[in-house]
């Protein structure tokens, strides 16, 4: 998260501070605007890497959450045909004797 902060900071303070500057306002302004500029957007940046975090979170907890239904449905299937008598349907056939 430091990372994105920072960046965010540097991006903010040089696009601030050329905006400043081609407004044409002096250096001392230009610099105090850049400073505010750094802080909203790393700020801004890091709220971003938040978000982005969370949602990858949310997205590996699904796919496990559907990979563990999809496991226990296959387990239920499986007992289900051994109580029946009949073997697993990914066991291999039992080879024929040869005629």
């Amino acid at each position: 998260m430091q990372f994105f902060t920072l960046i965010g900071g540097f991006i903010g303070f040089l696009l601030t501070l050329a905006a400043s500057l081609l407004a044409g306002k002096s250096l001392e302004i230009c610099i105090l605007n850049a400073t505010i500029g750094c802080v909203i957007v790393g700020l801004l940046f890091r709220g971003l890497h938040y978000a982005v975090e969370h949602c990858a979170r949310q997205i590996v907890a699904e796919k496990t959450r559907l990979r563990d239904e999809a496991l226990a449905t296959e387990q239920a299937a499986a007992e289900a045909a051994s109580e029946a008598g009949q073997p697993p349907a990914d066991a291999p056939a039992e080879p024929q004797p040869a005629a």
